[in-house]
């Protein structure tokens, strides 16, 4: 999607970005963005509060609490999505192939991801 919605708003952004922290997507605050993101992720309550400033004055509050809404619940969905067994169109298929193979986005696992982002581990 990130793909699409990029070249209809006349760019390519670099999807490599999704994986490699030292990558710029070629998103306007992309930087901010991550950073933000990043610290909802790992819960760190107090870097949310003063990025969201931040973010808000380049990005507008709205923008702000939609870039918010999608850090939190990006996890939950893509399991739901997984749980319910959501098909992908073959024409998703062939494009998703692609983009995960070049992404490397195959070599992360659930079980990885859980015991860093879970908050009931020890």
């Amino acid at each position: 999607m990130l793909r699409v919605s990029s070249q209809s708003e006349g760019f390519d952004a670099n999807l490599n970005a999704v994986t490699l922290d030292d990558v710029d997507s070629g998103i306007l605050h992309s930087s901010l963005l991550r950073q933000l993101t990043e610290a909802t992720i790992e819960m760190r309550w107090d870097d949310v509060a003063s990025l969201r400033s931040e973010v808000s004055n380049a990005i507008g509050s709205q923008s702000t609490v939609d870039a918010l809404a999608v850090a939190s619940g990006f996890n939950g969905i893509t399991r739901v999505a997984d749980a319910t067994g959501i098909p992908i169109d073959s024409y998703e298929d062939d494009l998703g192939r692609e983009i995960r193979s070049s992404i490397g986005i195959n070599e992360f696992h659930y079980s990885a991801k859980s015991s860093r982002y879970d908050p009931v581990q020890p």
